[in-house]
């Protein structure tokens, strides 16, 4: 492949890393847009009935390897892309794609094996622009351990297919309720499984646990910390520190 045809090239040290972040996109767009800069890859997106969005970057700092010429969108089938991803062990990744043949080549390398393989995917039509990130403010900040979050969200499953979730300046409460019955998990701020609360009121908003469930099950492995921001029935805000980078997601609220 000819440099002067490849404007974007990523080396990833870990294959498996990218597949993560990718499975964790994937929980809300099966297609999507891929733009590269000189500063970094990111992506935007909205699922199709317009409930969730995941806004997604990682710098060239987490890479050993990043060239890109200039701005560029490489539009993918995302659940394609992840089968590939999926197929790697402990390798590392290369990204190329060429704007001749509109083209992403994915080689997984084991150095020490000596063993590299190569896939070469085909991109989409570009769309006309990019999905906007709504400028939010929001009212109350917590962070939490992601497993006791996703505990709580799969707990809220059993009874009803949304969940309300509160932050109060000394707890998270995530509860549901249903003709089944009542479900309810407290995360004390003095507890270990919660690392920040940060606002001056009680906030709380209802959400679908479809939409919860798909984002938590795909991102989970992302991060231990999970940062949670509300405000009254207004979309929540999930995000996973991630390193050189960041993957956030919004959900709309349920309205009763």
């Amino acid at each position: 492949m000819s440099e002067s045809t490849t404007p974007f090239r990523l080396k990833l040290p870990s294959a498996d890393y990218f597949s993560g972040l990718v499975k964790a996109i994937s929980s809300v767009v099966d297609e999507g847009s891929f733009t590269a800069d000189k500063d970094s890859l990111r992506l935007t997106g909205m699922d199709p009935a317009h409930v969730s969005m995941v806004n997604f970057s990682l710098g060239r700092d987490a890479a050993e390897e990043y060239v890109c010429e200039k701005t560029t969108e490489i539009r993918l089938n995302i659940t394609e892309l992840l089968k590939f991803l999926r197929r790697a062990g402990n390798e590392s990744l290369t990204l190329e794609y060429d704007e001749n043949t509109r083209k992403l080549r994915i080689v997984l390398a084991n150095t020490s094996a000596r063993k590299e393989r190569t896939f070469v995917m085909n991109t989409l039509e570009s769309v006309s622009s990019p999905t906007p990130v709504p400028k939010l403010t929001f009212d109350a900040k917590c962070r939490v351990e992601t497993s006791a979050f996703y505990e709580a969200i799969n707990d809220a499953s059993l009874v009803s297919d949304y969940t309300k979730i509160t932050i109060t300046p000394s707890y998270l409460l995530i509860s549901s309720k249903s003709d089944v019955g009542v479900n309810q998990t407290k995360l004390e701020k003095e507890g270990s499984l919660v690392y920040e609360i940060s606002t001056e009121k009680e906030v709380s908003a209802s959400f679908s646990l479809t939409y919860l469930e798909k984002i938590m099950s795909s991102s989970k492995s992302l991060s231990n910390e999970t940062g949670i921001e509300l405000s009254t029935n207004r979309p929540i805000k999930l995000s996973f520190p991630i390193t050189a980078g960041k993957i956030e997601f919004l959900i709309a609220p349920r309205m009763d």
